[in-house]
């Protein structure tokens, strides 16, 4: 074996022992909490379980007709890179529908949603 092979060798065995740093926020706190019932909150309350792009990551609320409800839109919380709130109107019973999109200061996007019940 020529140096030239174990070199390139130990190249590829550290490039392929060294973690990729991929950040995968999803929500780890949600206020209301998924699958809750209770009285209408004032806002929705999710933190992230890593640190998300306030201006490239949203929450929405919808009602159980799909229908947006409210007008705000959702934002970062000063301090605390990890959560986003939305303001939202006077809520009646029913059941809602928290939509979230997450990107990482990576860039890497994850989205979903989450069902609470108002009383």
């Amino acid at each position: 074996m020529n140096l030239k092979t174990c070199v390139l060798g130990l190249a590829m065995t550290v490039t392929a022992c060294v973690p990729v740093a991929m950040a995968h926020a999803h929500p780890k706190v949600m206020l209301p909490a998924a699958d809750s019932a209770g009285p209408a909150p004032a806002k929705v309350v999710v933190t992230f379980s890593e640190p998300v792009e306030a201006k490239f990551s949203s929450l929405a609320l919808t009602d159980e007709k799909g229908a947006t409800v409210g007008t705000e839109k959702s934002a970062g919380v000063a301090g605390d890179p990890k959560t986003l709130t939305l303001e939202v109107p006077k809520l009646t019973p029913g059941d809602y529908l928290v939509h979230w999109v997450s990107v990482a200061p990576d860039g890497h996007k994850m989205q979903g949603e989450y069902k609470f019940t108002v009383k």
